[in-house]
């Protein structure tokens, strides 16, 4: 590999064909796990009765990647769901007394919601919907699970690799070239290799083994427990990805109260927000679980079972009869 050159204090990442396509998969591979993540945590809640002008698409996006949102009635809009950030000034809970609402191409600011309902305050003041009680984004903690899977999935890919063909090249740099072409032709998995007898020195190269273990098998049982926990994280049950004979009832039922509050963790203070929107606009917005993912939620003990839809649980007691 060429030298690293810098000028004006930029890198100048050498014309390397192979560096250039391991940087382009470990990049492919971090951002595909976390575009999974992504695409779980925003599939999670169902927002009921939600006013025609506002989106649950965008508001689970806000709480997603910022952590908090707000709801509010603009006087040209209607009811509608923002982004928001808090001024420096806070009331004796610790929340902000105003908020800069804002989305494209929007831009307006309204004072937290005190709980003096009135005509005056509806135009005024704004909900605030938390993502945690932290007001936490869902992303930060996605990054490190996506992190540690690609690390695993690009050392797997590395150790795969490494038992097709366990050796190092040695050879003079005039044969360096050559030697590349060999290899870009293992890698190719060409089943023989040719080359021109004249040219052909057999002193010239010299293979060391490298003797690499294989451990990809590891590193994927690794993978499967960090996949695991990012799943436990974000409140959704896994214990069924686990081997039976690993499985003990007492194991269960912890593992399952745990997930059960990191899913809690989460609602509740989305059900604050639709109680104080309710109790400001004469709404009746609400959010649930989603009815798909209560199939993998271990509900018996639950914390939330009460919030899983009457009818989804109707049902699922007809089909257990």
């Amino acid at each position: 590999m060429g030298r690293i050159k810098k000028k004006n204090n930029l890198v100048k990442i050498p014309n390397n064909r192979e560096f250039l396509e391991s940087a382009e998969l470990n990049s492919l591979t971090y951002i595909d796990f976390l575009e999974r993540f992504q695409r779980i945590a925003l599939s999670m809640f169902e927002w009921v009765n939600l006013p025609n002008s506002m989106d649950s698409r965008y508001l689970e996006r806000c709480l997603y990647f910022y952590g908090q949102a707000s709801l509010l009635l603009d006087p040209k809009y209607g009811y509608i769901n923002t982004k928001c950030s808090s001024n420096n000034k806070v009331n004796i809970y610790g929340l902000p007394t105003e908020l800069k609402c804002y989305s494209y191409e929007y831009n307006t600011s309204r004072l937290l919601y005190t709980g003096l309902k009135s005509e005056e305050a509806k135009k005024k003041e704004c909900i605030l919907v938390m993502n945690n009680w932290n007001k936490t984004p869902t992303v930060q903690s996605m990054r490190l699970f996506a992190q540690r899977l690609y690390e695993a999935e690009r050392s797997s890919d590395v150790n795969i690799r490494a038992q097709k063909y366990p050796l190092i090249l040695i050879t003079p740099e005039n044969k360096r070239l050559s030697m590349e072409n060999i290899y870009s032709q293992l890698d190719g998995n060409k089943p023989a290799i040719m080359v021109n007898k004249e040219n052909y020195e057999p002193n010239s190269i010299q293979a060391i083994k490298t003797d690499s273990p294989f451990v990809a098998d590891k590193l994927q049982e690794y993978k499967m427990r960090i996949w695991n926990e990012a799943l436990t994280y974000l409140g959704i049950n896994n214990i069924a990805l686990e081997k039976k004979e690993r499985l003990v009832t007492g194991e269960t039922s912890e593992n399952n109260e745990v997930i059960n509050m990191n899913l809690w963790s989460m609602l509740a203070p989305r059900k604050e927000g639709c109680k104080k929107f309710n109790e400001l606009f004469d709404e009746n917005i609400d959010v649930r679980v989603r009815s798909d993912l209560y199939n993998v939620i271990k509900t018996e003990m639950s914390s939330v079972s009460d919030l899983i839809p009457s009818d989804i649980k109707e049902k699922e007691g007809e089909s257990n009869e």
